[in-house]
């Protein structure tokens, strides 16, 4: 079944649309000058600004976090596991998560706030899984980490007090590319098939850069190009691969069902709505939650809006109804 969450907004709200406004102002004060022979950041520069700007988000209280470490392709992942205020004794679902950053940015502890969120929204515990990155781990070693976790976290569910059976795949952005892709690889396997797929705001084809959708509040949220992040990742891959573009995945109707969130000024949006089209279509539960009125990026937003927060909420009850 395709399916929407309520939805009550149209466009940007005067209080988010502050926000949005204040928040492109700090980042231009804040950003370093290029000079004129217009330097390009570096990957260490880029990725210190991406940890700086998500660490601006408000870490909000969960129930416990410990540092662990997973079974990676190639060899030990740095992760983090939370668990929700007011866990229940029965063992609970796990939802294993891979952050965004487009492949090359982000960490564990720089999306401490995003994960937060999600666990405070859901109350369910989440698998925070640090993947190697391109430049230097380029295509399918993110990939490969992110199928090698998700077994991981299935044979140790019971030990971590955790239900194996209920073990899902989530991510944003450039992890919600990960978790779709893995979902696809996992699909056949009996013990580690994902019970859900989370993908929020995903990019979920990358046989070319998507352009930037129009903006009626004038705000430029595209950011720059994500062309040189698609060309550090996959290299010369082929981008019509299911494991690349899950979006061209011959065969929707085998894979988990799905919760898939958008934001409606995100440039990923199209894409992530024809996926869940295509998912409904074969058959596969879908729940699909609009951010009607909000940006890419809007998971660790919540202290700051009424509107990112209502979003959150939303996608919580949907991964609570998936693994219900």
């Amino acid at each position: 079944m395709f399916r929407r969450t309520p939805e009550g907004f149209m466009g940007r709200d005067p209080q988010y649309l502050a926000f949005m406004r204040a928040r492109l102002a700090a980042a231009r004060d804040g950003s370093p000058a290029d000079g004129a022979a217009g330097r390009r950041r570096s990957v260490a520069e880029a990725r210190r600004e991406h940890a700086a700007d998500l660490a601006r988000c408000p870490r909000v209280p969960v129930g416990a976090v410990a540092d662990v470490t997973v079974d990676g392709a190639a060899g030990p992942l740095p992760a983090r596991l939370y668990r929700p205020a007011g866990a229940a004794p029965r063992p609970g679902p796990l939802l294993v998560y891979f952050h965004g950053g487009g492949w090359v940015l982000g960490d564990v502890d720089s999306y401490d706030p995003v994960v937060r969120a999600l666990v405070a929204a859901s109350g369910l515990a989440w698998l925070s899984v640090g993947y190697r990155r391109p430049p230097e781990h380029r295509f399918p070693a993110p990939l490969d980490d992110a199928v090698a976790a998700v077994r991981w976290a299935v044979r140790h569910a019971a030990a971590l007090g955790l239900d194996a059976r209920r073990v899902g795949v989530a991510g944003d952005s450039a992890g919600g590319q990960l978790a779709a892709a893995a979902a696809g690889v996992l699909r056949g396997a009996a013990a580690a098939r994902p019970a859900v797929q989370v993908l929020l705001y995903p990019a979920l084809d990358l046989r070319a850069e998507p352009p930037p959708l129009p903006d009626p509040d004038g705000l430029d949220t595209a950011g720059g190009s994500v062309g040189a992040a698609l060309r550090m990742y996959l290299g010369d891959a082929d981008r019509t691969r299911p494991r690349v573009s899950p979006l061209l995945d011959p065969d929707p109707g085998s894979l988990p069902p799905a919760v898939i969130a958008t934001a409606e000024f995100d440039r990923l949006r199209p894409q992530a709505e024809r996926h869940a089209a295509r998912l409904a279509a074969a058959g596969v539960p879908v729940a699909v939650v609009p951010g009607t009125g909000l940006d890419h990026g809007f998971l660790g937003w919540g202290s700051f809006a009424r509107r990112p927060a209502r979003a959150i909420a939303e996608i919580g009850a949907a991964v609570r109804g998936a693994l219900a």
